[in-house]
């Protein structure tokens, strides 16, 4: 069974013009002899002209006999890596090399028989001027279109007007827009002619319903109307166009019905356009949390940082804690620079399993692994034009990162299984939590490829280093999240916000959000209270609530009077007098009681004995003080915190990560890291 065929060779001069020969990857022999792949007619080829052959991932041209007998693009060779186009010559014979897809510029020669530009073109349709002044109105219609067409539908309506006067000589020109009511979107109107419309009622229903062009004289005018029809069975529009004058004859009208016609689709590609625009914008609405937004003075450098950094293409690399709002300010970059109207393509690094990661990246062709069965297009390739935002890039595994690097200088790649270079045009912002010179250090992360990234660097502040934008961000989060409420919701509470304001959101930005969102959820008010907010928010925001008890007494210490039951009761019992304190003792807190309350718990003195000089600091028969554990690296504490989740959910990955508030992904790669066999 032949292999896959990779390009052709196809005769354009010989003996054997018009023949195509397929090239699979095992490749063969070009000649006059029997059992060559590609076996020529030409007198002048040698029975064993020469070999195609595949090396390091494409066919070559092989010809060892020592002769200058083979020409490829006008020089002699020997050996030569075939690509699109090229130009074998044998003896007589004259062979193009193509791929098996995409185009191929050849050098073959042509027979021209006209060269003429659109313009050009008008004066070449004889002696009537009707049939120059349609043609040049259509080219005009054409052009306009190509302008204004993402202006909107008014713009496409305008323009199909001035076509429709210029084309017939026309007085007036209406675009009416059907979809609820009969409107004009655009006209087109001579001088000292009325711009008002009036249309028979059952003229108009007969174009809308029937999806007739009509033809007609009324109150002194000749007119023609025409729908311009929709995808399924509906008009969206009628094309009018009128004059004092003649009735139109029928070159006239089908004019108008092709104007109508090509009004279709162009109204039809502004309508899925905006659509696609607004989906776009809702999605990006729902799965980020906008641009970057603050008034407080750290907040307002990084916007200042934006400025300055938005219209360049530099690398930015942008460093801070998880949750501050990293993202946000990458799109907020992406929305300062040339490339706004262009994608910004998201990726997190940290998600991606390291078998997955270059796939993601650069995209893979049909079959280059199992599970591939099309090509997908990479990450790069979807933020053509555009920004790719890499988070958790100190995530990314060591053995890709030399590929990285090297894309990121050239702008060029192949995607996984491919053998075809793509070049983009990205702008890549980087953003990491990690310490990038502490991981080229140790090693775990390239120095070049650090160098490369840190071209522009900013850490984004935690949000407790700017508590003066929590009201701010609270009401953007809440402008975008109020739609899950089945109720109207005004804003917050003073004290609401006063409390969000004095917590210190170690989740940063996100826990906000988060916070933000259970409220909505949760309350049941035109205003978020209190009440509404997470137990953590309420308790950094409570008054400090003072002792009803007493201290538990440390280690190792003797209580030499017991502590007095206070009874209820309506006025608190007066103190007993306290005993002269003896050497080395030390005397009990001040009376404490709670704020508010009309009756204060007070507690005896307690004395403790001190040790003496020398001694243990534990008396006879009381046990020794604990000795301080051991200090432990943050690995180790990560370790046993997985352990102890997959343990509580009796090895349920995704209940563990819901506990470690991880992605279920991350949960696998550390797993991994940290080789734990769950």
């Amino acid at each position: 069974m032949p292999g896959m065929s990779l390009a052709r060779l196809v005769v354009i001069e010989g003996p054997d013009v018009g023949r195509e020969f397929e090239l699979p990857m095992r490749g063969g022999g070009v000649g006059r002899g029997d059992g060559n792949l590609v076996q020529l007619t030409d007198p002048m080829v040698s029975r064993q002209h020469g070999t195609i052959e595949l090396r390091d991932g494409a066919l070559c041209w092989i010809d060892d006999s020592g002769k200058d007998r083979t020409r490829i693009n006008g020089a002699p060779v020997t050996h030569h890596r075939l690509e699109a186009g090229d130009e074998i010559i044998l003896g007589t014979t004259k062979l193009a090399f193509l791929p098996i897809d995409g185009v191929a510029l050849t050098r073959a020669s042509s027979h021209v028989t006209m060269e003429v530009n659109s313009r050009q073109l008008l004066a070449l349709t004889g002696g009537d001027d009707r049939a120059r002044r349609h043609l040049a109105a259509l080219a005009q219609l054409g052009d306009r279109l190509r302008a204004e067409a993402a202006a909107g539908r008014e713009a496409v309506a305008r323009a199909v007007c001035d076509a429709a006067l210029t084309m017939l000589g026309a007085h007036r020109a209406f675009v009416l827009s059907s979809s609820r009511r009969l409107a004009p979107l655009a006209a087109a109107v001579g001088t000292n002619e009325p711009t008002q419309l009036q249309a028979p009622g059952d003229l108009i229903d007969k174009v809308v319903h029937n999806r007739q062009i009509v033809t007609a004289e009324t109150g002194g005018r000749a007119l023609i109307a025409a729908p311009v029809n929709g995808a399924g069975d509906e008009a969206l529009g009628i094309l009018w166009v009128d004059r004092r004058g003649p009735a139109w004859d029928q070159t006239d009208t089908l004019a108008i019905g092709c104007l109508a016609h090509l009004t279709a689709p162009a109204w039809m590609g502004v309508d899925t356009r905006e659509q696609l625009m607004k989906r776009a914008d809702a999605l990006e609405d729902r799965l980020t949390d906008g641009d970057f937004i603050g008034r407080s003075a750290a907040s307002q450098r990084v916007l200042d940082f934006v400025t300055r950094v938005g219209p360049s293409d530099a690398v930015v690399l942008l460093g801070g804690e998880s949750g501050s709002g990293k993202e946000m300010v990458s799109r907020a970059i992406h929305r300062a620079s040339r490339r706004a109207k262009g994608p910004c393509v998201a990726v997190n690094c940290a998600a991606l399993t390291e078998s997955l990661i270059e796939s993601e990246l650069f995209g893979h062709e049909k079959g280059a692994f199992t599970g591939a069965t099309e090509r997908k297009a990479g990450r790069f390739e979807m933020a053509d034009r555009g920004t790719l935002f890499l988070d958790e890039v100190g995530e990314l595994p060591l053995g890709l990162q030399t590929k990285f690097l090297r894309v990121l200088q050239e702008l060029r790649f192949e995607r996984v299984g491919g053998q075809k270079a793509i070049e983009v045009d990205v702008r890549v912002v980087a953003a990491t939590n990690r310490d990038l010179a502490e991981m080229v250090r140790r090693g775990t992360f390239r120095e070049d490829l650090y160098y490369r990234l840190a071209v522009i660097q900013i850490d984004v502040p935690p949000l407790r280093e700017r508590l003066d934008d929590v009201p701010l961000l609270a009401e953007h989060f809440l402008a975008r999240l109020r739609g899950q409420a089945a109720r109207r919701i005004h804003g917050f509470s003073p004290e609401a916000l006063a409390a969000m304001t004095r917590y210190g959101w170690p989740g940063n930005v996100r826990e906000l959000r988060n916070a933000v969102e259970r409220a909505i959820v949760l309350g049941d008010r035109e205003l978020i209270m209190p009440a509404d907010l997470p137990p953590q928010v309420l308790a950094a925001a409570a008054p400090p609530r003072t002792r009803t008890s007493s201290p538990t007494p440390p280690l190792g210490s003797s209580i030499s009077a017991p502590i007095a039951a206070v009874p209820a009761g309506p006025a608190p019992l007066p103190p007993p007098a306290a005993p002269a304190p003896r050497s080395g003792a030390v005397t009990g807190a001040p009376p404490v009681g709670r704020a508010g309350s009309s009756s204060a718990v007070t507690l005896p003195p307690v004395s403790i004995d001190a040790p003496a000089a020398g001694a243990s600091a534990a008396g006879p028969g009381t046990p020794a003080r604990p000795a301080a554990p051991a200090a432990r690296s943050l690995r180790e504490l990560e370790r046993e915190g997985i352990l102890a989740a997959l343990t509580a959910t009796n090895g349920n990955k995704a209940q563990a990560a819901a506990i470690l508030e991880i992605d279920r992904s991350t949960l696998y790669k550390k797993l991994k890291d940290y080789g734990i066999d769950a």
